[in-house]
């Protein structure tokens, strides 16, 4: 086995961001983590502890690791210049809408940028694929586009009508819509195959474990702390392929070289970097709400993940820099 091809029998190709053995363990396998978690819950296991491994261990880390790259690095300080300051209104936002008796509103907001920042990330890791099979065709790309963010975010916004809107006869037009969407992206996969076009096997092989991952998730959160329990489940799979894309850039663009600050220094080994991540979170996100536990706090530290949407989306853009191509091998 090749470390950066296997060896598929047509009509697959297989071309990986990183390695076989690192894409298919982190990128696509570590899929399989969210879904022991989710029969757990199903089994009845508690929540909490759960929850504490992915809020200090794994998500919460995650979430402030976009720091060693834009924050801690001097060169992206000065290309991102003023963005850098948007943490400040991030953290404002949740707060003005609790003091004007909108923290429903707020609350509802939050979790669904989340929810399409988690499906935003999955579809990045489907345009790396796509670039590395010189997938360009335009019709592959719309119908890849809309068949994954629909298939992410339907789950999520059937979870809202039903507990949270008089709507959930909405059910008649979404579900048979999807269901023709769905149809026609297996149909081109059938007309590509039969046409002698090599399919990219990573891409659906990522699409084949997150698609149903998402829609179990959010059938199991049929209870109160539905939202954290799918929040949990489908936040484990994306922070595990968000650290290890993270770590595979900042060595390939820092490690060796002078000139980055704390970017530099943190990329020479793992243990630093994730002990950066960690720590940040602790006394950033963790400490706080545990010390000072309030409705306005609460709201304000949503900032912080605000400003990881935010800056990613800048971030990850590989047309036009040069560095970030580099840094990724593309």
């Amino acid at each position: 086995m090749s470390t950066q091809s296997i060896r598929l029998e047509a009509p697959f190709r297989a071309k990986w961001i990183i390695s076989g053995r690192e894409d298919l363990t982190w990128f696509i396998g570590s899929s399989l983590v969210s879904y022991a978690v989710l029969a757990l819950m199903a089994s009845g296991f508690p929540l909490t502890p759960l929850y504490l491994i992915w809020l200090v261990g794994i998500d919460g880390p995650h979430v402030l690791a976009t720091v060693t790259r834009t924050y801690f690095d001097v060169q992206e300080r000065r290309r991102l210049g003023g963005l850098l300051w948007i943490v400040i209104p991030a953290m404002m936002m949740g707060p003005i809408m609790v003091a004007g008796k909108a923290g429903t509103l707020f609350y509802v907001i939050a979790n669904g940028w989340l929810h399409y920042h988690i499906a935003k990330q999955h579809f990045g890791f489907v345009m790396l694929y796509k670039h590395k099979a010189g997938d360009r065709d335009r019709f592959d790309f719309v119908l890849d586009r809309w068949f994954l963010l629909a298939s992410l975010m339907l789950p999520y916004a059937r979870f809202m009508l039903y507990n949270f809107t008089r709507m959930p006869n909405l059910d008649r037009v979404l579900l048979p819509a999807y269901a023709l969407l769905v149809a026609v992206f297996l149909v081109r996969q059938v007309q590509k195959w039969r046409a002698g076009a090599l399919l990219n096997a990573p891409k659906l092989m990522l699409l084949g474990v997150v698609v149903p991952l998402q829609w179990l998730a959010f059938q199991q959160a049929g209870y109160s702390d539905g939202l954290l329990r799918a929040g949990v489940a489908l936040g484990l799979f994306h922070s595990f392929q968000y650290h290890r894309l993270m770590w595979f850039h900042n060595r390939n663009r820092y490690a060796g070289t002078e000139g980055y600050g704390l970017a530099g220094a943190l990329a020479r080994k793992f243990v630093y970097y994730f002990s950066a991540a960690v720590l940040l979170n602790l006394v950033l996100e963790v400490l706080p709400t545990r010390l000072m536990p309030n409705a306005y706090l609460s709201a304000a530290l949503w900032g912080i993940p605000f400003t990881h949407y935010i800056l990613d989306s800048k971030i990850w853009r590989v047309r036009g820099n040069k560095e970030l191509a580099a840094a990724l091998k593309l």
